[in-house]
C-alpha cells in the first residue's frame, strides 16, 4: 500500500516528460530566436548609409602567433606580429576605404570624388542609352503593336468611344485597387492587341478589361487582385470562369509576350533627365506628365504614334504647361529622345487638345483623379491655347 501510495501515477510521469520536452523545445527556439536576432538586426531604410558601391573594411581581429617549442633550457622570445599585418590593421582603423566592390584595388580619393558627384549630378548610367536604343527596337516590332484602324478593319460592335469609356474605367479600377501604372497601361496595351485581331461583341468589352488587368496586374504586381476581385467590380456580371476563359484567350493571342515597353516606360526615363529648373518642384513635372499620358489613354487617335513619340510629346505638353514663356524643347532633349519637334507636331497636338478637354470630355475619372492633393492638383492647370508656333520649328544647329 505504502508503496503504491508513495509511487508516481503513469499519467503524471507522462505529463512530465511531455513537460520536459517542451520545455527543451522552448529553450532551443529561444537559443535560435536569440541567435537569429544576433544576426538578423532589424534596421529602419532612413537609418542605412548613403555610401555608392562602397565596401567598407572591417578591422582584422588580434591574431595570435604561437612560437615553435623550444627546449626546456632555451628561454621564449616574444614574437611580434608581422609588420604588413600591423600595417593594414592600423590602415583600416584609420579610415573606411571605399571599394568598386570587386575585391580589386581601392580607387584614389580623386577619383571617388568624381564618381560621387557624377552620380548626384543625375547622370544616367553608361549602359543607359544601350537600353534605350534596345527598347526603341523593340516597340516597332510588329508583333508587340496595335493596328491603328483595328476599329475600321476589325470590329463591328465596338467603337472608339466605347473603347475610350472602357479606359476611363479601368482608371477608376486601377484606383480601387491601388495598382500601380504600369499595370494599367499594359492592359490597355494588352486592349488594343487583341482587338486589333479579335472582333469582340460589345457587352464583352468589359470582360476583356478586367481580364486584361488581371493578366496585367499578375505581370507588375506583387500582390495582385484575385480573379474574384474583378469579378465582384464588376458587379458580378462576369462569373469567375469567364473571366479566366478571357484571361487564356488573351494570352494565347499575344503568345505570352506581355512585357512591350509603353508610355510609361519612355516618360520615366525623359521626365528623370530633362529637369533642367532646379527650382521647381520634380514632382510637379513628374505628375504632370502621368497626367497627360494616361489621358493620351483615351484617345484611340494616338495608337498611331509610337510609345516613345507619345511619351516626348506628353513632357513637351507638362513643359509648356509649367513655364509657358519659354520654349519645352530644346537641344538636350532633341538628343535625349531622338526627336525633333517637326516629327512630334501631330502628336503634341492631340496631347494639347486632350488637356483642354476638346476630346473626350465627359469622362472625367483621370482629371478627376489628378485634382488631389497628392498629385499637386495638375489637372487644374491649363496650357496656353494655343501653342506658339515659335515652339514648333526646329531648333537650328
Amino acid at each position: 500500500m505504502a508503496d503504491k501510495e508513495n509511487a508516481t501515477p503513469a499519467s503524471a510521469a507522462r505529463l512530465t516528460r511531455g513537460a520536459a520536452v517542451a520545455g527543451k523545445r522552448s529553450a532551443a527556439a529561444a537559443a535560435a530566436g536569440d541567435g537569429a536576432a544576433a544576426k538578423r538586426k532589424r534596421v529602419a531604410l532612413g537609418d542605412l548609409p548613403t555610401l555608392s558601391n562602397a565596401v567598407i573594411l572591417r578591422q582584422p581581429a588580434a591574431v595570435v602567433v604561437k612560437p615553435p617549442p623550444k627546449p626546456a633550457n632555451e628561454p621564449v622570445a616574444e614574437v611580434e606580429p608581422p609588420a604588413a599585418s600591423a600595417a593594414a590593421a592600423a590602415a583600416a582603423s584609420s579610415a573606411d576605404l571605399p571599394g568598386d566592390g570587386s575585391g580589386g584595388s581601392f580607387p584614389s580619393s580623386a577619383s571617388t570624388s568624381t564618381t560621387s558627384s557624377a552620380a548626384s549630378s543625375g547622370g544616367d548610367p553608361h549602359f543607359a542609352s544601350d537600353i534605350y536604343t534596345y527598347l526603341r527596337s523593340m516597340e516597332v516590332e510588329g508583333r508587340r503593336q496595335a493596328a491603328a484602324d483595328y476599329i475600321e478593319a476589325v470590329q463591328k460592335d465596338v467603337t472608339a468611344n466605347m473603347r475610350a469609356i472602357l479606359v476611363d474605367w479601368l482608371v477608376e479600377v486601377a484606383e480601387e485597387y491601388k495598382l500601380v501604372a504600369d499595370t494599367l497601361y499594359h492592359a490597355v496595351s494588352y486592349i488594343d492587341r487583341f482587338l486589333s485581331a479579335h472582333p469582340l461583341r460589345r457587352n464583352r468589352l468589359q470582360l476583356l478589361g478586367v481580364a486584361t488587368m488581371l493578366i496585367a496586374a499578375k505581370y507588375e504586381e506583387i500582390s495582385p487582385p484575385h480573379v474574384e476581385d474583378f469579378c465582384y467590380i464588376t458587379d458580378n456580371t462576369y462569373t469567375r470562369q469567364e473571366v479566366v476563359k478571357m484571361e487564356s484567350d488573351v494570352l494565347k493571342l499575344l503568345k505570352f509576350e506581355m512585357g512591350n515597353p509603353t508610355i510609361k516606360t519612355f516618360l520615366r526615363r525623359f521626365t528623370r533627365s530633362c529637369q533642367e529648373d532646379k527650382k521647381r518642384s520634380s514632382l510637379l513635372l513628374e505628375f504632370m506628365g502621368s497626367y497627360l499620358a494616361e489621358l493620351s489613354l483615351l484617345d484611340y487617335g494616338c495608337l498611331r504614334f509610337l510609345p516613345s513619340v507619345v511619351a516626348a510629346s506628353v513632357v513637351f505638353v507638362a513643359k509648356l504647361t509649367i513655364d509657358p514663356y519659354t520654349n519645352p524643347w530644346s537641344k538636350k532633349m532633341q538628343k535625349l529622345t531622338g526627336y525633333k519637334v517637326s516629327e512630334l507636331k501631330d502628336c503634341i497636338t492631340a496631347i494639347h487638345d486632350l488637356q483642354l478637354s476638346r476630346k473626350c470630355p465627359s469622362l472625367t475619372a483621370i482629371r478627376d483623379k489628378y485634382k488631389q492633393h497628392r498629385f499637386k492638383c495638375v489637372s487644374t492647370f491649363l496650357s496656353p491655347v494655343e501653342i506658339p508656333a515659335s515652339y514648333l520649328q526646329d531648333l537650328t544647329e
